[in-house]
């Protein structure tokens, strides 16, 4: 499928350098804030890609022990001031600079670079989020891979849509998500000190032919839910430790139900992404959430 003229016009105006229009983030206007996500998400991968090359590990660690390097900074702050531009009301709420969601009005959750481990070393699963809130309700998702040079989108009520920058001279190019029904079992696993015993259960059910692969290479949760959002993979996260931020999981959910799937609990329940903790399944259709839910019930329970 070709790309939509919003987001022609979006990627357009970025490789021209053109600015984004200032108070133009209304509440209301739906579709101006997906060309705003894109137009955001474009400047923050630029910056990113540029980094990640010369990045060399180079990190120091904040209060809550996880890592944190100087451009993710840089990057929240030059969207920060986009969001003033663009809609100057909104509060802007990010990973590194912290904030709080109201209960009312317009606002904006980012985070920079979301899998800051693979950021440090040089994977290429790291991500920057962005989600837009209108009296608390997410209404608005993006999920962009600088490394891969993808960026999924999508609004309430509208469809999850998958954009791919040209990288080789192949076209810029762009897909309503799912891409396809999810016909054999791949299952992407979130690493973690915890997921041990669920690993060595699904790697016994690759072994008999029940799952058709297991992986487990880490990164960003947000874009490993735009992955399974595709229809590529059951994505599973044994989240622990706090309840999600706004810019954690709100976002990426939005995205994953657009495509027609669902972000469930190990009872089966949807999640609340702005209040959960604990683990969940992500998966762009309901019945593969289910197959892989009961591995994970398997060692939780």
């Amino acid at each position: 499928m070709v790309l939509t003229q919003l987001e022609r016009d979006c990627i357009d105006g970025f490789r021209a350098g053109t600015k984004l229009h200032e108070g133009k983030g209304s509440v209301g206007d739906v579709e101006a804030w997906s060309g705003f996500m894109l137009r955001m998400l474009l400047e923050a991968a630029r910056a990113l890609r540029r980094a990640r090359i010369r990045q060399g590990g180079s990190s120091r660690l904040k209060i809550d022990g996880s890592p944190t390097v100087e451009i993710e900074h840089g990057v929240e702050a030059e969207l920060r001031g986009l969001v003033a531009r663009i809609a100057p009301d909104a509060t802007f709420i990010g990973e590194e600079s912290g904030g709080a969601l109201p209960s009312s009005g317009l606002a904006v959750a980012v985070d920079p670079v979301d899998g800051t481990w693979a950021f440090i070393n040089g994977m290429e699963t790291f991500a920057t989020s962005i989600t837009v809130f209108r009296d608390g309700e997410a209404f608005a998702g993006a999920v962009c891979n600088p490394s891969t040079g993808e960026v999924g989108y999508t609004t309430a009520n509208g469809n999850a849509r998958l954009v791919q920058l040209s990288t080789f001279g192949e076209g810029d190019d762009a897909v309503t998500l799912p891409t396809a029904p999810l016909r054999t079992q791949l299952v992407n696993v979130h690493p973690s000190r915890a997921a041990g015993p669920l690993l060595q259960r699904l790697y016994e059910a690759w072994q008999d032919g029940s799952l058709r692969m297991v992986r487990s290479p880490g990164g960003s949760p947000a874009w490993a839910m735009l992955e399974a959002a595709k229809g590529n993979f059951v994505y599973v996260n044994l989240w622990s430790g706090r309840d999600a931020e706004p810019y954690d999981l709100a976002g990426s959910t939005l995205l994953i139900r657009a495509a027609g799937g669902d972000v469930i609990d190990v009872s089966g329940q949807s999640i609340d992404p702005l209040a959960h903790r604990g683990p969940f399944i992500a998966a762009a259709n309901r019945e593969a959430a289910d197959s892989v839910r009961r591995y994970v019930l398997s060692v939780t329970t």
